[in-house]
């Protein structure tokens, strides 16, 4: 079986695990502010720059390394949804993070990437406030498409046994 490139699986698990720091963050933010005394949003800025730049750096890295190919017994149609799920993930891992950066420049506090100051956008409070809707319903979105994405390599790895799961995990001797 063909697996992932290392650097390839290595900057999936890390995204996945940003991404689902990133949810709970958002999710939690009140709770976690009671219980800490200070709100999560910093981070969970922080964390979301972090994710747009590892995306743009997968991008590049898989024009340079192709997939392995999925296995003969996938059907069309699922290859099609493969397909477009991964295409729309890759899409919100990077529009997602452009409408926070559009939503926290139309907001009044400052912006930064783990204490490192970061300029804003020159837009209006208007701007920021229809970009903060569509980034919390784009979360929304986010967490169906992830529900679905893990679903089907469970399916894949429970039901079908195709071991398709194997091509992402590192190589285990």
């Amino acid at each position: 079986m063909e697996r992932y490139h290392p650097v390839s699986a290595g900057l999936h698990w890390l995204t996945a695990t940003l991404v689902i720091a990133l949810i709970a963050l958002a999710l939690f933010d009140q709770p976690l502010e009671k219980a800490l005394g200070t709100s999560s949003i910093r981070l969970h800025k922080s964390l979301g720059m972090t994710v747009f730049g590892l995306t743009l750096l997968r991008i590049l890295w898989r024009l340079r390394h192709r997939a392995p190919p999925l296995p003969e017994s996938t059907g069309r149609m699922q290859r099609a949804a493969a397909w477009a799920v991964h295409l729309l993930l890759y899409g919100f891992l990077l529009g997602l993070p452009l409408l926070g950066y559009v939503l926290s420049s139309g907001g009044p506090y400052p912006m930064h990437w783990f204490g490192i100051a970061v300029a804003k956008l020159p837009v209006s409070k208007s701007v920021g406030d229809a970009a903060a809707a569509l980034h919390v319903w784009g979360g929304y979105a986010m967490i169906a498409l992830l529900a679905m994405h893990i679903a089907a390599a469970l399916h894949h790895q429970f039901v079908v046994r195709d071991r398709l799961i194997l091509r992402m995990l590192p190589a285990i001797r």
